[in-house]
């Protein structure tokens, strides 16, 4: 079955789970603890297509379930998401009792249907544990919230299974997963060490992977010693290394599809270096590249869409290199692989070779909130369940606070708005830093991570129970 069947099968289940939660919350006599058990276990069942077998394959068991799933979804879907829009627990009682046998009886039914090829386990992992995928967007200086937010995260022990990221929340995915615990006071002291001088450059450079822009990044030179780049001999941590897996959105130009020269780019971008500290300067010299940025937005023909690390072969990158191809905003700022590396280069024009394209660039081209990949990624079994939560961070948002930036925001909605379907929750920041704020100071920064800690709070108690391992089920209550 292809992935957007799948999705269109599993979605509505997902929704009915959704609504009962936020349901409770809202009003704790809704159901009791056992009663949201009975229904949560069903839906997840319901939605079970595969599972991992003994011999470390998944075992497809949709077909066989699919009585169950259709009977799940036309009892249930019409009492957790009602057309009046609110749930009532006298809709709910009649189904309770009968519900938790026929669950129980058709779990039992699976595991004796596989019976040595499947362990009770395996199934009850996929019916009571739910793994957390957390998705951040780009957005340059606006995305430094995230960090305040994984913090929040990992108070209540809320840790990601899976990072998926665009630009700027490419590189603070890849803070996230370089270790298994979240520290953030050694993100901010990472982030203190930084300045302009060490990550942007405007000097001329050869091009051979990216496109020509004003600013040269030199993501290596900034935070390579966290990543293995600043020991001779060392051999640099790729994404397959990460004890998180991490996947990085890319856009690469078509061969033959870019709207103007190569050398087009490199001056569209006009700015002193004297003025790169000047917000609205920089601003207005990145509104005028809008109309050269739109072309790459709104003609989907030129561009394809790229997810560094969601195989074994993107997988072998360099995590450096996958971030800062994402952050590569056409003519504002250019990433390239120029040194003397036979494998990155080779990895480089393979990728380049087997999608036809010509250049790589900003993974917000085409993906600036990668919810789909996400999804797609759980589906595909690459983190050992497919019960999961993808938590979207947002902080590119339109914002009537930062007019100067609503253009690029608009375009850049076209591709994330296609991408909320597949998320849980989509947190669309409505405060944060400046995009220009890439490097910024400690004050800025303690700002940004209590704006991101402030605005997601209020959805900790829906995380929290989403979350929550379930209580098992048996037939003596």
């Amino acid at each position: 079955m292809r992935f957007d069947e799948r999705f269109a099968l599993i979605r509505p289940l997902e929704q009915m789970e959704i609504a009962l939660v936020r349901g409770a919350i809202a009003d704790p006599a809704l159901v009791d603890a056992h009663e949201e058990a009975v229904l949560r276990t069903a839906l997840s069942l319901a939605r079970l297509y595969k599972v991992r077998g003994t011999a470390g394959r998944d075992i497809g068991v949709g077909a066989w379930l699919a009585p169950f799933r259709e009977e799940m979804e036309r009892r249930l879907k019409p009492v957790l998401l009602p057309a009046r829009g609110r749930i009532a627990r006298t809709e709910l009682l009649p189904h309770l009792k009968e519900l938790k046998d026929r669950t129980l009886r058709t779990r039992d039914d699976l595991l004796g249907r596989l019976k040595d090829r499947v362990t009770f386990e395996a199934v009850d992992q996929e019916l009571r544990h739910k793994a957390l995928v957390l998705v951040a967007g780009g957005g340059g200086g606006t995305g430094y919230v995230y960090i305040g937010v994984m913090s929040l995260l990992d108070e209540y022990g809320l840790k990601p299974k899976l990072l998926c990221g665009t630009s700027i929340g490419a590189v603070l995915a890849l803070f996230r997963s370089r270790l298994p615990r979240f520290d953030q006071d050694e993100i901010v002291n990472i982030v203190r060490t930084l300045s302009w001088r060490k990550l942007f450059r405007v000097i001329s450079t050869e091009n051979r992977y990216g496109l020509p822009a004003a600013l040269r990044l030199f993501l290596r030179a900034g935070i390579g010693r966290w990543f293995g780049t600043d020991r001779e001999g060392a051999e640099a941590v790729r994404l397959r290394d990460l004890p998180i897996k991490t996947i990085i959105t890319v856009s690469g130009i078509r061969k033959g599809k870019l709207p103007h020269p190569v050398e087009f780019y490199e001056g569209l971008f006009s700015l002193p270096r004297r003025a790169l500290r000047d917000p609205i300067g920089v601003a207005k010299s990145v509104q005028a590249t809008f109309g050269a940025l739109a072309e790459l937005f709104t003609r989907p023909e030129i561009m394809v869409k790229l997810h560094l690390g969601a195989d074994d072969v993107t997988s072998e990158w360099d995590a450096l290199d996958a971030a800062g191809f994402s952050c590569a905003l056409p003519g504002v700022i250019h990433y390239d692989v120029l040194r003397a590396d036979s494998r990155m280069r080779e990895l480089i024009e393979t990728e380049m070779e087997s999608h036809r394209i010509s250049r790589f660039v900003d993974g917000g081209m085409v993906d600036n909130l990668p919810c789909r990949a996400a999804w797609r990624a759980v589906h595909r079994g690459q983190i050992g369940t497919r019960n999961a939560f993808i938590l979207a961070l947002n902080g590119f948002a339109a914002k009537l606070s930062q007019p100067l930036w609503l253009p690029l925001t608009r375009l850049a909605e076209a591709n994330v708005g296609p991408n909320r379907p597949y998320a849980h929750l989509v947190h669309d920041f409505s405060r944060t830093l400046s995009p220009l704020a890439l490097v910024p100071s400690l004050q800025d920064l303690s700002v940004a991570l209590e704006l991101g800690r402030t605005q997601l709070t209020p959805e900790v108690p829906f995380l929290t129970r989403m979350l929550a391992p379930l209580p098992r089920l048996d037939s003596h209550r």
